[in-house]
């Protein structure tokens, strides 16, 4: 049985543990679907990114460096996160591209194939987006992260309902009109968190737009 995915969003709290996400040529039987909070507590290198943004102010401390100095550091990191989600978020697009025509019915081994492909480029995306996100909420105003997590929620939907189509073998009518919905949603959230992120950064340097 696949496990069902939970997107309600609590506090920063406790997470569920899951496995991470598999490639879709390393599944032994039926295809782990994700959730938010499951793949957030599993990627590798949190407790890494943690230390070093801890680190970062414990040096500026240390070095007794002035307040303007330090908030040009900050200033930098946020910067460097928005140009990294914009770059994601092209990426994203492309991706969702590429996920291939599946209409409704059984899918030929051809078909197959291309899902495959299709969900491993997803997970990756998906990867991505989980570690953008932590990334943003150490960095930024909740009300910009805020709009990082609905991507990934919608990012998610969209994952899963791939997983769906390739455990049965076939695309169900509903799950046909689900995946260009959502990719439609997660395109147009993808851009919203983007321009969310650049417009924080530019606010913060004085530039007009």
């Amino acid at each position: 049985m696949s496990v069902a995915v939970d997107l309600e969003r609590g506090s920063y709290g406790p997470m569920t543990d899951l496995t991470p996400i598999p490639a879709p040529d390393e599944r032994p039987g039926k295809t782990q679907r994700v959730s938010v909070e499951g793949t957030i507590a599993t990627i590798s290198g949190i407790s890494a990114m943690i230390v070093a943004v801890a680190s970062m102010f414990t040096a500026v401390q240390a070095l007794n460096v002035s307040q303007a100095a330090a908030q040009q550091k900050i200033f930098e990191n946020q910067l460097s996160v928005c140009i990294a989600l914009g770059d994601l978020t092209s990426r994203a697009v492309t991706a969702n591209e590429k996920n291939g025509d599946f209409p409704a019915g059984p899918l030929d081994a051809d078909q197959v194939t291309d899902l495959g492909k299709a969900m491993e480029a997803q997970s990756e995306i998906l990867r991505l987006m989980h570690s953008q996100y932590l990334q943003m909420t150490m960095l930024l105003p909740e009300d910009v992260s805020a709009k990082a997590y609905a991507a990934l929620t919608r990012h998610t939907d969209l994952y899963n309902v791939m997983v769906d189509a390739y455990d049965a073998g076939a695309m169900s009518e509903q799950n046909a009109v689900k995946l260009t919905l959502l990719a439609g949603q997660d395109e147009d959230l993808m851009n919203a968190a983007s321009a969310a992120c650049s417009t924080y950064v530019a606010n913060k340097a004085g530039i007009k737009e």
